[in-house]
């Protein structure tokens, strides 16, 4: 089990973008839940989708078109759970937005498959924007990402679903709870 941060890898994936691309570049803004300092993942997978999605992201982006990239944590999806058919102790949201991105089904499934995941469907509600990719592992058919993409006032959000399975102690809240008195009897 690895431990990803993934605020690093989103660091240094804007600052590759920043020295490639030639001209104007669009604004980027990040914001991570700091509560979130490291994402358990069971192999690179994730550390390589993510930077070769945003830096795509970006490649592809209207330069004069604002970019958010935003990662949290969701306590629960109920329904996506009952939809895909597992059961995390949690999920972890990236979300890369903004007015001129240019990201698309194929690319999707392409950077998935150069991982070792395969799309196991692709699903959309009538008379909406958005679309749901559900991407399993070749190898381990119990790891799974889910992509979503939905198009809203002409913004393009672009969500990356992680279900964790395990945690890792945050060091911040590990002090506070030494620091607590035990019950009282």
């Amino acid at each position: 089990m690895e431990k990803i941060d993934l605020g690093t890898i989103i660091q240094q994936v804007i600052a590759k973008f920043s020295e490639n691309r030639i001209g104007q570049k669009p604004p980027v803004f990040v914001m991570i839940s700091g509560s979130l300092p490291y994402v358990p993942w069971h192999d690179r997978s994730l550390k390589k989708f993510a930077r070769l999605f945003l830096y795509e992201a970006l490649l592809t982006n209207d330069p004069d078109a604002t970019v958010e990239v935003a990662v949290r944590r969701k306590a629960e999806l109920k329904d996506l759970n009952q939809f895909v058919g597992i059961h995390p102790y949690y999920w972890i949201q990236m979300r890369v937005s903004g007015p001129g991105l240019k990201v698309m089904e194929p690319l999707v499934e392409d950077l998935f498959t150069d991982l070792g995941y395969r799309c196991e469907e692709w699903v959309g509600v009538e008379n909406s924007g958005a679309r749901l990719g559900i991407f399993g592992a070749v190898d381990k058919a119990e790891s799974k990402m889910v992509f979503c993409l939905e198009t809203s006032r002409e913004i393009l959000k672009c969500d990356l679903l992680l279900p964790i399975y395990e945690t890792f102690p945050v060091p911040n809240l590990l002090a506070n709870e030494s620091k607590q008195e035990g019950p009282r009897v």
